[in-house]
């Protein structure tokens, strides 16, 4: 068979590379979702839309090049794969063929740019979406872009744990979305984003509006698509084997040829001792370091469990004068959080900086 000419491969039209995108989508999908549940299947058609629409000739003919004009919203509770989603979408965009050079003009595996946005103070949230100019703020030695300017016309910026974001960082992005143009911090000279915005929380986005946590406007920019990860419990009353499938799936990542073997043991142990009817409150991630520690001490206790037993000690702790300054600081952020659910919140309600609340509750 002789050789594709360069003529042959000038003939390609977007349905030869949509065709391509289509493989590389299903691989993205059903390696971030498995299972045989309903609800499962539900995300996956969920992730695909997000991808191609409900109309693949619609699609094809209008949209394969103004996807990234759609922001996407991921909500679900921690655990539930919401990272796994946002790179699915992101890793399987269209991307166009260089007629000249043979060949895609992006490497798709280049074009995903994850920032988790609970991990920074709001200055650092800024420089890294919008870059900034040497001089910006103390320690801003260089000229540095941003994640928005980075970002080409085929990539995604995915926004981790976007209900801990700043209200005032929100104005910002919501710009973004509805003009494509920002600015990096201390220049006003405007520069385009022409990336998609994909965007994920476990949190009520509906109960942070209602609290003014998270603006409405914000928010109306964001939802032209949503999808919602449901909890691995949820996968499981539906369908009792989507554990067993997991079980398998992560036992062949951890122990390799091994792992067929030890997913028998792992599934009995947790039948047995946590039995089926237990929730998962960590859900997938919580499965996975229960497989883990399974693996190595053949045996895994829950947070419950282990919460319980420190809440007695603390308490007693308590009672008697014992504890120190930072630890009474850490118990009651920890405990003001979990009631109110929120980063910013917590802070108001105590009076204190949104960092420093973060930083006793993550190392509670």
């Amino acid at each position: 068979m002789e050789e594709n000419t360069a003529e042959e491969y000038n003939s390609f039209r977007p349905l030869s590379l949509i065709l391509f995108q289509v493989a590389a989508d299903i691989y993205y999908i059903f390696r971030a979702i498995i299972g045989r549940s309903t609800v499962a299947a539900n995300l996956r058609a969920m992730v695909w839309n997000s991808i191609f629409t409900h109309d693949m000739r619609r699609y094809r003919r209008a949209f394969y090049q103004r996807m990234g004009d759609f922001s996407t919203l991921i909500i679900g509770p921690t655990g539930s794969g919401k990272d796994l989603v946002a790179r699915a979408i992101g890793l399987s965009r269209y991307i166009p063929f260089d007629h000249k050079s043979l060949r895609f003009e992006r490497d798709f595996s280049e074009t995903f740019f994850p920032i988790n946005l609970s991990a920074l103070p709001s200055t650092l949230v800024e420089s890294e979406l919008f870059g900034h100019r040497r001089g910006a703020y103390t320690g801003a030695l260089e000229d540095r872009k941003g994640w928005l300017e980075v970002c080409p016309p085929e990539g995604t910026v995915f926004l981790d744990e976007i209900g801990e974001l700043d209200p005032l960082v929100q104005v910002k992005l919501l710009r973004v979305i509805q003009s494509r143009i920002f600015q990096r911090l201390g220049t006003t000279k405007d520069s385009v984003f022409r990336g998609k915005i994909v965007a994920a929380t476990h949190r009520d986005i509906h109960h942070a509006m209602e609290n003014g946590d998270f603006r409405k406007d914000f928010y109306y920019r964001l939802c032209s698509d949503i999808i919602t990860t449901p909890s691995f419990h949820q996968q499981i009353s539906e369908a009792p084997e989507v554990l067993s499938d997991l079980v398998a799936y992560i036992c062949q990542k951890v122990a390799g040829p091994e792992g067929e073997a030890i997913a028998g043991e792992v599934l009995s142990w947790i039948q047995n001792k946590l039995g089926i009817d237990y929730l998962w409150p960590g859900n997938i991630r919580e499965l996975e370091q229960c497989v883990r520690n399974i693996v190595i001490r053949q045996e895994y206790h829950p947070a419950a469990d282990q919460t319980a037993g420190q809440n007695d000690r603390q308490l007693a702790s308590l009672r008697e004068g014992t504890l120190t300054l930072e630890e009474l600081c850490r118990l009651y952020c920890t405990r003001v959080y979990a009631s109110v659910g929120s980063y910013v919140k917590t802070a108001r309600r105590l009076k204190i900086d949104r960092r420093t609340v973060k930083k006793y509750v993550d190392t509670e």
